[in-house]
């Protein structure tokens, strides 16, 4: 059920549903969210839609349909440490062919998880150093004017 296979591609294996990330970390699909918890998911996802939405216009992908959906941390699986669960992560899956993307997430999104995951959709060739790189800067320069051309992307 688990693969330990490192790839660039998000599987969707049936029938129990594992999605196989970007970064070589497998996980379960959740249940949905406990009803507790409701309240303060709706405003996490206020906050998060707000924030994707800005961020897609900045990066010229506002054709695209980006949604979040919270995972457990015990559906995390760490191959560089045995395999152990119950580990962090932030990851997006992405359809280019239907312009949509999920971010899988085990953790509260913060504003750079979201541009980060953002800037895999919109530079789909870039390294995880170059998302990295760019994730960083934009975070020091918010305030900064944006280019984007093609795959070069220049801050003022």
């Amino acid at each position: 059920m688990i693969s330990e296979k490192k790839t660039t591609d998000i599987l969707q294996l049936h029938p129990h549903k594992v999605v196989v990330t970007n970064v070589g970390e497998s996980c379960q699909k959740n249940k949905p969210i406990n009803s507790n918890k409701h309240a303060k998911v709706s405003k996490h996802i206020f906050q998060y839609s707000r924030l994707i939405e800005h961020w897609k216009h900045l990066f010229e992908i506002t054709d695209w349909n980006i949604s979040c959906e919270s995972i457990s941390a015990m559906q995390v699986v760490d191959a560089l440490k045995g395999n152990t669960p119950g580990h962090e992560f932030v990851g997006i899956s992405i359809d280019f062919e239907k312009r949509t993307g999920t971010i899988f997430h085990s953790r509260e999104l913060h504003e750079d998880d979201i541009i980060h995951e953002l800037l895999h959709i919109r530079f789909p060739t870039w390294s995880e150093e170059e998302v990295n790189f760019w994730m960083n800067l934009l975070m020091k320069q918010t305030k900064s004017k944006m280019t984007i051309n093609s795959d070069v992307m220049v801050i003022v």
